[in-house]
């Protein structure tokens, strides 16, 4: 039998009995219910509706009384009527208790009753008084007796109960004393044939959990002990051959791992003597315990070998700060006696030993000293760059306040770019490190050097000076500098502009080494404007000026879009003929509150901030849309300026303004100067010529200024030529006139028109007739006018336009 099975046999045993013993329970329960019940309904109520009758009885005796009824005579309808009344109550109660007796003695005493009041009933007013009295006093009699045959029979009932109870009770003792007997039946039986086989089971597991995996089983069992024995043996068995392949199986990965760490260690060896770092193990004990071939090298010692003692090693010169007698743990630079840097880090080690490694970094130190030189000096000159002028400058001031303020001086090499463009930069960087030296040469021994542009360099000089300040190391320097430079058997002479700080007199002395550098280069560039003072001191109103400068050109950024930019012209004369032969646009900013700005100020920022190529363009379409509307034989000439020939869509531009004007190529001359070819010359020749191509006329503005205008003109083919009003506003001098002359003759041969611009006056104007210059522009003429002026101008230039007898020339300037 299966232990399922056996579970189940006694649990529907137990079941059973238990199903009977709750059956007996509820039978007697019923029963005992059933005679409760009939104790109170048949007993309790049949005895009160006695008890009410009988009291009934009583009252319609006191109420005869109360009516003095008469013994002999019958009685009065009205009494008759209310003794039948009482009686008719007292029937139904008899009624009642009868319904309800036990027994049948108690029923047969209550019916003689209801018998005897119901006669009564029917012939009561039949009746004397005296009749019903006795009537009524039997029947209250009587009533009495069935009140004791109902309780006595109450008490057959209760002790019919109790002996009801006492038979269940030992009912119900017998039965579980019989289910307590099976219960024990039923755990022996199971425990007889389950628990023996799960005891072996449990040893088996015990005795496999201790590694014992030799346990045999003796005999055998039948169900599912003997299945669960006989699974705990085959698992037994499995394990066992698991163990055995396990433990081969560790046994050759310990060899493998033998093997391994062999190999470990050897290689770790290796990569220790093949460290770049000198390595140096010591033992708690403070001796050596390993030590790699690089050690021994960074520190040629024989005493260092395994064994030695750290205090040993400690008193040796070289290893002098690199091992300690104690243990010291850190990480720190040390500096040889041949000077080697060594960055040494010593740390203990777990087994209270200490771990020494050195690394020679005296290559790393160099490095990083040459990278420090080269973050702060100019790479070509050796000189410091500008940061560290601006630090040297900030030390100071913060070290000794305003009061110790560097006297600063800034120069720009002018005319350096040029020989870049026609020597080479190769020349250009070797007149640079000539000036450098010269620079050198001159700057005292606490002079602070520094290159701080492509071509400017800076000298700080701090300490007492002399009353003048530096200005005599400008002048030195100026003159050094200004000498002509022999490069590669080329000789270059060079400009030099110069600026000062902080003002003579210790007027505005700056706190801050930003603010010295800005008061030099203020002064520099007022130098650098000056053509004839070249070395300029700061003054406070250069700081006011550049502050104007920054202001105009916020408004500049605007003026084209708020329409404030407008075109006057100055026409140009062709004198012979007495005619106009065009007009010049010139561009005039109105500002709103400082009015007409000179083009001079203006134009030079327009080209610094990039905005001369949208206002460029803008002044060429309007120019073109005047032009359309003037007579076909006048022509107009705008100017181009350089920067705007960085813009590869410049020719594209033009020719989208002429189609969008409808104004004709030949009446347009675009005058440039000849720095535009500074840069890509090349691409201006291209440019120029599709321009030429499309039709429009090309002048060389202001020739005879640059420094090589002949060969310029040799390269294009220009239309014209304009003389640099320079030249003709000196024509009383021999050389100017000779320039001029010249200029006439070559332009002539070369089959190019010439223009004097400058005319001022009819001496000037007589001398280039003289030398066959024929057009002319200026303010012998006419001023620059605004559009609206023109009509009245050419109206009386045509009145004004008659010739002196024989001369052929105009007689007055209109304007």
């Amino acid at each position: 039998m299966s232990i399922r099975l056996k579970i189940f046999s006694g649990c529907l045993c137990l079941t059973a009995l238990t199903g009977a013993v709750g059956y007996l329970a509820m039978a007697s329960q019923r029963e005992i219910g059933d005679l409760a019940s009939r104790l109170y309904d048949n007993s309790l109520l049949s005895t009160n509706s006695l008890r009410s009758a009988q009291t009934g009885l009583v009252t319609l005796g006191f109420e005869l009384a109360a009516l003095d009824v008469s013994d002999a005579s019958p009685l009065a309808a009205e009494q008759g009527e209310r003794v039948q009344t009482s009686l008719a109550a007292i029937e139904a109660d008899l009624f009642l208790a009868s319904a309800g007796s036990i027994s049948s003695s108690g029923r047969s005493i209550v019916d003689q009753t209801r018998r005897r009041l119901t006669k009564l009933d029917l012939s009561a007013q039949a009746m004397t008084g005296r009749l019903v009295k006795r009537e009524i006093s039997i029947a209250r009699d009587e009533i009495g007796a069935a009140v004791r045959v109902f309780a006595a029979d109450a008490y057959d009932v209760k002790g019919e109960v109790g002996s009801i109870t006492e038979r269940s009770m030992l009912q119900m003792q017998i039965l579980v004393a019989a289910a307590a007997i099976l219960m024990i039946a039923v755990v022996w039986f199971l425990s007889w044939t389950i628990l023996p086989a799960l005891r072996r089971a449990a040893a088996l597991a015990r005795s496999i959990a201790n590694g014992d995996l030799s346990t045999k089983l003796n005999g055998r069992s039948g169900g599912e002990g003997g299945e669960l024995l006989s699974a705990m043996a085959s698992m037994q068995t499995s394990l066992a051959e698991r163990f055995d392949r396990f433990e081969t199986m560790v046994a050759t990965q310990a060899n493998v791992i033998d093997k391994e760490r062999t190999s470990r260690d050897g290689k770790l060896r290796s990569t220790i003597e093949s460290l770049s770092q000198g390595l140096c193990i010591f033992d708690a004990h403070g001796r050596v315990s390993m030590v790699n071939p690089r050690f021994l090298e960074l520190f040629d010692e024989a005493e260092i070998s395994i064994g030695t003692s750290a205090t040993v090693l400690a008193a040796l010169p070289s290893l002098q700060g690199v091992v300690t007698k104690a243990n010291e743990p850190g990480v720190f630079t040390h500096r040889s006696a041949d000077g080697c840097i060594f960055s040494v880090c010593r740390r203990n080690a777990p087994d209270g030993g200490r771990i020494v490694t050195v690394e020679d970094v005296t290559e790393g130190h160099l490095a990083a000293a040459r990278i420090d030189h080269a973050a702060s000096h100019d790479g070509m000159t050796g000189f410091f760059n500008r940061q560290a002028l601006s630090d040297h400058i900030q030390t100071a001031l913060l070290s000794m306040g305003p009061a110790g303020c560097p006297a600063l001086l800034i120069l720009d090499i002018d005319g350096l770019r040029g020989v870049n463009e026609a020597f080479g930069h190769s020349i250009g960087d070797a007149v640079l490190k000539l000036a450098s030296e010269r620079l050198a040469d001159i700057a005292g021994p606490d002079d602070f050097l520094a290159r701080i542009g492509g071509d400017e360099f800076a000298i700080a000089r701090s300490g007492p000076l002399p009353k003048d300040g530096i200005a005599g190391l400008a002048a030195a320097v100026q003159q050094a500098l200004c000498e002509p430079y022999e490069v590669e058997g080329r000789v270059v002479q060079l400009q030099v502009s110069i600026g000062l700080a902080p003002a003579p007199g210790g007027v505005d002395v700056p706190t801050t080494a930003d603010a010295l550098i800005l008061q030099a280069e203020l002064a520099l560039a007022a130098a650098k404007a000056s053509n004839r003072k070249r070395i300029r001191s700061f003054e406070p109103a250069m700081e006011r000026e550049s502050q104007q400068r920054r202001q105009t050109e916020i408004d500049l950024a605007a003026a084209l879009e708020r329409g404030e930019l407008e075109l006057f012209y100055q026409p140009y004369i062709d004198v012979p003929m007495h005619a106009i032969a065009g007009f010049e646009a010139l561009l005039r900013w109105r500002h709103p509150q400082r009015g007409l700005v000179s083009p001079g100020e203006f134009i030079p920022i327009a080209e610094d901030l990039g905005l001369i190529a949208p206002i460029g363009l803008w002044a060429l379409e309007t120019a073109c849309g005047h032009a359309a509307k003037w007579p076909k034989d006048l022509t107009v000439s705008v100017n181009l300026s350089p920067v705007q020939f960085r813009n590869e869509s410049l020719l594209d531009d033009i020719a989208t303004i002429l189609e969008r004007t409808g104004f004709e190529p030949y009446r347009l001359q675009l005058e440039v100067t000849e720095s535009v070819f500074l840069g890509d010359s090349d691409g201006v020749m291209a440019v120029l010529t599709a321009l030429r191509a499309l039709g429009v006329r090309i002048a060389m503005d202001d020739f005879g200024t640059g420094y090589s205008s002949l060969g310029y003109l040799s390269r294009f083919p220009f239309d014209k030529v304009k003389i640099d009003q320079s030249f003709v506003r000196d024509l009383g001098k021999r050389e100017n006139l000779v320039i001029v002359r010249a200029i006439i003759g070559l332009s002539k041969a070369m089959g190019l028109s010439v223009m004097a611009e400058g005319v001022e006056t009819r001496r000037q104007m007589e001398t280039l007739v003289a030398e066959s210059c024929f057009e002319m522009q200026g303010y012998h003429f006419a001023k620059p006018m605004p559009l609206s002026d023109l009509p009245r101008f050419m109206m009386q230039f045509s009145l004004d336009r008659r010739p002196e007898a024989g001369d052929g020339l105009l007689t007055k300037t209109v304007g």
